[in-house]
């Protein structure tokens, strides 16, 4: 018969003590942000949303703040400071309705500081500086749109931020730049495509995808007739794409 003894029986509640602690901690999560680190304070970001409200439906909100980033850039890019002026107004309403909907999410303060500048670049009537601005803006909205995994708004809104970067160029006619900005743009619907690849819209995804080598042709031609053209085929194409997905 094994005889515990008093020795034996102090090892094994050791033992013991040492899972339970160790156990405690790994259900105690991680340890919180430390206030300082080695060189200077941490970088303040955003910590992802919890894992099951990635997979909810993008506001609307979203969606409707791409719709009027268009209206906002032709009249940018016409220099039409009205309609800007008047596309702004619009955008500035929906912002504020977007915040409330999506919470402290990641983009939000990015978003903020751009729309900032985007007003005072407007109300300056600098096109440059409103174009910029405004690309910005559209890029930190889409990343807010990245937490919604079963939305592809994150992915409209690159798309349509990379049109606005080639029309931007075509309309002064620098074709170096709209080169560039034509292969960025053919690079970025290759890379978001399959996301948007549903029953019901591939029509109009091919379509999409027709248009955008077009459009490289035409800008390699420096043919801006044609660009427009093409331009005003993909403006309806993503805008059923975006209505499609609105609310989805």
């Amino acid at each position: 018969m094994r005889v515990i003894t008093p020795v034996k029986t102090f090892i094994v509640a050791v033992v013991i003590l040492s899972f339970s602690l160790s156990g405690c901690g790994l259900l105690a999560g991680p340890a919180p942000k430390p206030d300082i680190g080695p060189a200077g304070k941490p970088v303040d970001s955003k910590p992802n949303p919890p894992f099951i409200e990635r997979f909810y439906s993008a506001p609307t909100e979203l969606y409707d703040l791409e719709a009027t980033a268009g209206v906002v850039f032709e009249g940018i890019n016409k220099e039409d400071w009205a309609q800007a002026q008047a596309g702004l107004n619009n955008l500035q309403t929906l912002w504020e309705q977007a915040k409330a909907a999506v919470g402290d999410k990641k983009g939000v303060k990015e978003a903020d500081e751009a729309m900032g500048k985007l007003k005072t670049a407007i109300n300056g009537q600098k096109i440059t500086d409103s174009y910029e601005s405004l690309i910005k803006f559209m890029g930190s909205v889409s990343d807010i749109g990245k937490s919604y995994k079963l939305s592809p708004v994150a992915d409209i809104i690159s798309v349509s931020n990379a049109i606005r970067n080639v029309s931007f160029y075509v309309e002064d006619k620098d074709w170096k730049k709209a080169a560039a900005k034509v292969k960025e743009l053919q690079g970025t619907w290759e890379q978001v495509k399959p996301s948007m690849e549903q029953i019901g819209i591939l029509g109009e995804i091919t379509k999409v995808h027709s248009t955008v080598n077009q459009m490289k042709d035409s800008v390699n031609a420096e043919n801006k007739g044609s660009f427009m053209e093409q331009q005003a085929n993909i403006n309806e194409s993503m805008g059923r794409v975006r209505e499609f997905f609105r609310g989805k």
